[in-house]
């Protein structure tokens, strides 16, 4: 099985180019996807940001690509990955009250995060400028798109797959999807996954 993630901010393309990918994998192969864990998990988007959801969130993305992989596909497609939960963590503040978080949470995070991320074959990081976003509207119960933050995501992703040597290409969507697509399949067959 390959697994596939789309990473990315909100807006960026993940979940129209997953599906895009998804219905051309599918003229050929077995296709499972894993969705976007954020839309319907119990955590609105001001809680997403400390140790209880983000140890949620990437126990959860475990939970659900076992659990898809079951059907034994030959490409599973994930709208989002370990790696972009591993960044949210990374990214957390810390406590505002100024109380010392309990010891051992950032080895059981980073334990998690070292076990898992060697199950992807390939990360496509799906990106937008900040004009292309300003013009697209957020999914319901998602709020505005956050671009103040996006350069500071950047730099750490591009810092964590140079560092762990992680199999990624970035895909500028400012595009059309389909083009955004194609470059995806050209991608999955340089690398001589179909």
């Amino acid at each position: 099985m390959h697994k596939i993630a789309f990473s990315g901010i909100p807006g960026s393309g993940k979940t129209s180019i997953l599906a895009e990918v998804k219905k051309l994998l599918s003229l050929k192969y077995r296709v499972e996807d894993v969705p976007d864990l954020k839309p319907n998990s119990p955590f609105d988007f001001d809680q997403k940001t400390g140790f209880i959801s983000q140890f949620y969130f990437i126990t959860s993305q475990i939970n659900e690509e076992n659990l898809r992989s079951q059907e034994r596909p030959d490409f599973l497609l994930c709208d989002g990955s370990l790696l972009d939960h591993w960044l949210e963590w990374l990214g957390c503040p810390a406590p505002a009250n100024g109380s010392t978080p309990p010891a051992g949470r950032d080895a059981l995070m980073e334990a998690l995060y070292r076990f898992w991320i060697p199950t992807y074959t390939v990360f496509f990081r799906l990106r937008a400028d900040a004009a292309a976003l300003k013009k697209r509207k957020p999914r319901a119960g998602m709020r505005e798109y956050p671009l103040e933050g996006s350069p500071q995501v950047d730099e750490s992703y591009s810092r964590i797959v140079q560092q762990d040597l992680l199999p990624s290409f970035d895909i500028w969507n400012h595009q059309s999807i389909d083009e955004s697509t194609q470059e995806v399949m050209v991608h999955l067959a340089d690398m001589k996954l179909i």
